[in-house]
């Protein structure tokens, strides 16, 4: 058979040119043995599929598929000649359109599926077609921009930016002013209206956490003051130095990444997944547009009780009960159908509900019609679409970055891994390419990890949801949700926020309870001492930070001096070369009247931005 375009068609692809469930009937039908066929091609290159029901199917040569000839009654694409294809597909994914186009049969644009209106081919199609000319035909994936000139660099922007993170530093999260906290709320703006999107975001975060400062929010974290600013420094460094490497789209964000209003719109749930942050945990439950295809978040920081009060914090599953709005629970929303008459979506994909009614309701998991990026069928493209983004700092500011579903054929080797404290399970798709699926033990989700082990040993899984990255192992998700195949039905867990009553009533775990590390011994445990080193720079940076330079004491300079110490001893050289000439611009403090704070400052902002780019490199995800 010489029609290679019908050939490439997988079952996955027909469903996209007629509907899920004839293909699925059709299925059924020849895997049951009710029907049987006789394919044959003409001379001229006709395919000719002749069923023992006595229909006879034509699919003429040089013509798709949808332009079949077929002798039975059904009016639109029919099961008789959509049950025989498969293979691959190349995806060009068009950023500041927010399209995805799926090209089903290599090299002819008659089968291309893009999730816009239009009728296919679209000119989506065509903006994919060129992109992918752009490669050399070694690269498996890449980065095309079709902007062909530089892009002004907003200089006075830039070192507004700058300065008013200088003066931040000299008094300090405690001493930051009225005036100066209007003036960070107008260079918000400005960002903005110079297409700085990022930047103005970073800065609305910046204030937000000074707000919750002068409150004493429990939720104030001065870990992340100091991340803020070390993104906001790489950003503004990468656009004053573009280099090409990374679009500039990415860096700066586009007018397009801004609040949007929403609609009526049908969300899908794909779990609630948990954050846990130095101050709060951040409790997160994913969507999927079905109209569009968007993914978004609804989420909800919940502050941590201080050390101080000697409480156990609560268990995850209990902070999943809290509503997250509308007095629906977050257990609830992210195992849910939301339906609701309108909202708005800010620029990182946050949703924001109306006051408008929104109506819950439980789905059944037909995982199959959920649209591509975010359904993932061939591992292998996914991984060398990861391999070519830059680090977290230089891409879009999006909470569902990186949130993908794994469409999954086999598992094997489930286990608890004593060495990491987590469930690890090899992931197969269709192609026999693999991804490693990761769930981290901890004391409050304890009962999810059990129940995951339990179910990834005992029943079929067909999805799994979560965030992926790529380590020295390969592909990597750590789950969200996962649904499994329980004989006609289909279920989800969400292991993060498990609840016991969810626990198998027959379950024995007691050959893996033990392995499991008490509370007390995880804080710390098989911590790379690089990651130690940085947390522990990262808590002085915050510390003088939240102090200012102007306040500076003795105290915080034996902490200093102490990292400094610490870091000479691990081998460091940059950061301590930084740290030492910190500590001496410190202590001429106590011994001039003159004191010049710029070159502390200075050092303040290299090492939060060196702390955040190795966060980036070390937690990439």
């Amino acid at each position: 058979m010489l029609r290679s375009d019908l050939l490439a068609l997988t079952a996955d692809d027909l469903t996209v040119l007629s509907n899920r469930g004839l293909v699925k009937r059709a299925l059924k039908e020849i895997e049951e043995g009710r029907v049987s066929s006789t394919i044959t091609e003409d001379a001229r290159g006709n395919v000719i599929v002749r069923w023992s029901d006595e229909v006879e199917c034509v699919v003429p040569a040089g013509e798709e598929l949808s332009d079949k000839h077929c002798s039975c009654s059904a009016i639109a694409v029919c099961r008789h000649v959509i049950e025989l294809i498969k293979s691959s597909k190349p995806i060009a994914r068009i950023h500041t359109l927010a399209c995805t186009v799926k090209f089903l049969v290599p090299g002819d644009i008659r089968y291309t599926y893009c999730d816009c209106s239009e009728p296919s081919p679209c000119r989506h199609t065509l903006f994919g077609v060129w992109a992918f000319r752009q490669l050399s035909s070694e690269q498996m994936s890449g980065i095309i921009s079709t902007q062909k000139e530089t892009t002004p660099v907003p200089i006075d922007v830039l070192d507004e930016i700058e300065n008013n993170l200088r003066s931040l530093l000299f008094v300090g999260m405690r001493g930051l002013s009225a005036t100066a906290i209007g003036r960070l709320r107008r260079l918000e703006q400005t960002c903005r209206n110079s297409g700085l999107i990022w930047n103005a975001e970073i800065l609305a975060e910046l204030v937000q956490e000074k707000e919750r400062y002068d409150s004493r929010d429990a939720r104030f974290s001065p870990t992340k003051v100091v991340e803020l600013i070390g993104e906001l420094c790489i950003r503004c460094d990468a656009i004053r130095n573009d280099t090409g490497a990374v679009p500039q789209l990415f860096i700066h964000g586009s007018q397009a990444d801004k609040l949007t209003e929403i609609g009526a719109a049908r969300l899908l749930g794909l779990g609630c997944g948990v954050q846990v942050q130095r101050q709060n945990v951040r409790l997160i439950a994913y969507f999927q547009d079905t109209d569009s295809g968007t993914v978004v978040a609804v989420c909800q920081d919940f502050a941590e009780s201080s050390q101080e009060a000697n409480t156990e914090p609560p268990e995850f599953w209990k902070m999943a009960e809290k509503p997250a709005f509308k007095q629906v629970s977050f257990k609830t929303l992210g195992a849910g159908e939301m339906l609701l008459k309108g909202g708005k979506r800010t620029p990182n994909y946050q949703f924001l509900p109306s006051r408008t009614q929104v109506i819950v309701n439980p789905q059944t998991f037909e995982w199959e019609s959920l649209r591509s990026p975010l359904l993932v069928e061939d591992f292998h493209s996914l991984r060398s679409h990861l391999q070519l983004q830059p680090p977290s700092s230089l891409r879009p500011r999006r909470l569902t970055e990186n949130f993908h579903v794994f469409w999954v054929h086999q598992v094997e080797n489930v286990q608890f891994s004593s060495i990491e404290q987590a469930v690890i399970a090899v992931l197969y798709d269709c192609d026999r390419n693999q991804a490693i699926l990761k769930f981290p033990y901890t004391y409050r989700n304890r009962v999810g990890t059990e129940t995951l082990l339990e179910h990834l040993l005992n029943k079929r899984l067909l999805f799994v949801a979560g965030h992926i990255y790529l380590s020295t192992e390969g592909l990597v998700i750590t789950p969200v949700s996962l649904i499994f195949q329980t004989g006609e039905s289909r279920i989800m867990l969400q292991p993060s926020i498990c609840q016991p009553l969810e626990i198998d009533s027959n379950l024995n775990l007691s050959n893996t309870e033990n392995t499991f590390l008490k509370d007390d011994l995880l804080d710390g445990y098989n911590r790379h001492p690089i990651a130690s080193f940085l947390e522990q720079l990262q808590q002085v940076m915050s510390d003088l930070i939240v102090m200012g330079l102007e306040r500076i004491d003795s105290q915080s300079l034996r902490h200093c001096q102490n990292i400094c110490d610490f870091g000479k001893a691990m081998g460091f050289v940059d950061c301590i070369k930084r740290m030492t000439q910190f500590i001496k611009i410190l202590e001429q403090k106590n011994n001039s009247l003159d004191w010049d704070w710029q070159p502390a400052t200075e050092i303040i902002l290299e090492l939060s931005l060196l702390i955040k780019l190795s966060q980036d490199i070390m937690y990439r995800d």
